[in-house]
């Protein structure tokens, strides 16, 4: 059967089985353009732990030791720099990196190699093995509820100041000054918090910024003076160490 369709002044006709091709045809354009469509953007994870042969970052840091009998602190300072030597990934998608870290006193100094560490970056974590201790310093997805024993892999008993602490997120993607260098996108680990009791003070936290890495680690661990088991005055400190580690340098 044929279907003769009314054109002013001419008349056309199709078969009805054209026609109905043309409309499935028609059809399916659209829904293949709809589909061509570039999809919704997934949010760009900042990469707080880059890997990168050849980058390196330089720190100042400054070390204040107490101990009992003294009332003054033994003060230090010094440089040290961290720069990644070599990098692979394997068929897993584990990245590993090889860190050579240096260190001088002075900026006009040449820099002492004193020791080589790895970096393991997984899909669901960053561990580094220092001094034959594994730290798992972060761990994915980025979460202000996530907790996590990042002293794990660590022989340690409760004398040890990190015993029994959690790390955990805080400020996630938030800018940051240190001194002269700028920073847009960065985060905290928080490892330890317990600086309000009377006895005790503890206080452990890394910075890291987007495709940088480490930028800030404060670690900060006091006992406060006791005699017999009272305390003696307010806070005072009695023994402990504190060590600033600011980053004043980085590239390629």
């Amino acid at each position: 059967m044929q279907i003769t369709l009314p054109v002013k002044n001419k008349s056309t006709t199709f078969p009805f089985c054209q026609s109905k091709f043309i409309r499935y045809i028609t059809g399916f354009i659209v829904l293949f353009l709809i589909a061509c469509e570039d999809p919704k953007e997934s949010p760009v994870v900042p990469d707080y732990f880059p890997v990168t042969a050849g980058s390196y970052r330089i720190y100042a840091v400054e070390e204040a030791i107490y101990s009992t009998g003294n009332k003054e602190p033994k003060t230090a300072s010094w440089f040290e720099k961290e720069e990644v030597t070599y990098s692979k990934t394997d068929s897993n998608g584990v990245s590993e990196c090889l860190v050579s870290y240096s260190v001088r006193t002075k900026p006009t100094d040449y820099w002492l190699k004193t020791k080589e560490y790895k970096a393991y970056v997984s899909i669901d974590k960053v561990m580094q093995n220092k001094d034959n201790e594994l730290i798992t310093s972060l761990v994915f997805p980025y979460s202000p509820v996530v907790k996590w024993d990042g002293y794990q892999h660590f022989s340690m008993n409760d004398e040890d100041p990190r015993y029994g602490h959690l790390f955990y997120y805080e400020d996630l993607d938030q800018p940051q000054q240190i001194d002269s260098l700028y920073f847009p996108t960065t985060l905290k680990v928080t490892e330890r918090l317990d600086t309000t009791g009377p006895v005790i003070y503890r206080l452990g936290y890394k910075c890291y910024a987007a495709k940088i890495g480490l930028v800030m680690d404060v670690q900060t661990d006091y006992d406060y003076l006791q005699n017999n088991g009272e305390l003696v005055d307010y806070r005072v400190i009695d023994k402990g160490v504190r060590r600033v580690r600011k980053i004043i340098g980085y590239g390629k």
